[in-house]
């Protein structure tokens, strides 16, 4: 198997520049650049493939806990432009002049830069594999956001991904949380079978968890989760963007 394969595989993501060089954003927020034109890598090759080795037999003996594989495997490329959910957010002012806690950032690359522009007083990022720093889930914040966070969670550590948020939300504070609509879910993935509330779906060399919510689906399941009254703030296509404000009870 080639080296990008094993990449691929291993969760790590690659991306193209416009310079013609490949960044790889490996696990624990690393990553390296090489450059065809010279054929090296910006660190030295056999840091890489150990670091490489090293993630894939995690992966094969279950070591990593599922939510840092979910985070490898699902991240979606915003390396360019912020998500719309995010954009949007930013866009409405809603972050403006309050502390944020970007859960679940992923390959965001551009969101803390937009929600600095957009007036957020401080940000933190937090992502098991790309941003793996818990020290900032100790603190509490006005504003909580996940963009595509609970939807690629199992039940069990979709619990956790809620206590998190309730946990780490001020009084009176809101989460903006968005998740994949059914259709997308059930259409544009190579579906393996039924897993608990959800599929497992084939994500590259890999399989991954995959839940579609309908937009009063995921309010319900918020309301029986978080409690309150969540709704229903904005869709994107057939996802869905919901606000729950804590102690709204």
């Amino acid at each position: 198997m080639k080296l990008s394969q094993r990449m691929l595989k291993a969760g790590w993501n690659i991306i193209p520049g416009r310079d013609g060089t490949y960044t790889v954003h490996a696990s624990h927020a690393r990553q390296c650049t090489f450059s065809p034109a010279t054929g090296h890598w910006s660190v030295p090759l056999e840091r890489i493939e150990k670091a490489l080795a090293a993630d894939l037999a995690n992966m094969a003996s279950h070591a990593h806990a599922p939510m840092v594989t979910a985070s490898r495997l699902t991240a979606l490329d915003h390396s360019r432009r912020s998500s719309q959910p995010l954009r949007y957010l930013c866009d409405k002012g809603l972050v403006k002049g309050r502390t944020v806690l970007h859960l679940g950032t992923g390959r965001e690359c551009m969101a803390r830069k937009d929600l600095l522009a957009a007036g957020a007083r401080d940000v933190a990022d937090y992502d098991p594999n790309f941003y793996p720093d818990r020290e900032v889930l100790k603190r509490t914040y006005d504003v909580i956001i996940a963009s595509y966070v609970l939807n690629v969670l199992p039940p069990e550590d979709r619990g956790e991904a809620y206590r998190c948020i309730e946990g780490c939300l001020q009084p009176e504070g809101t989460a903006y949380l968005t998740v994949q609509g059914v259709w997308p879910v059930e259409h544009k993935y190579k579906i393996i079978g039924r897993h608990e509330d959800g599929y497992l779906i084939q994500t590259g060399y890999n399989t991954t968890f995959r839940k579609g919510y309908a937009p009063a689906m995921f309010v319900d399941e918020l309301r029986r989760t978080l409690g309150g009254t969540p709704k229903v703030l904005k869709m994107f296509y057939s996802n869905t963007l919901a606000s729950w404000t804590k102690d709204d009870r």
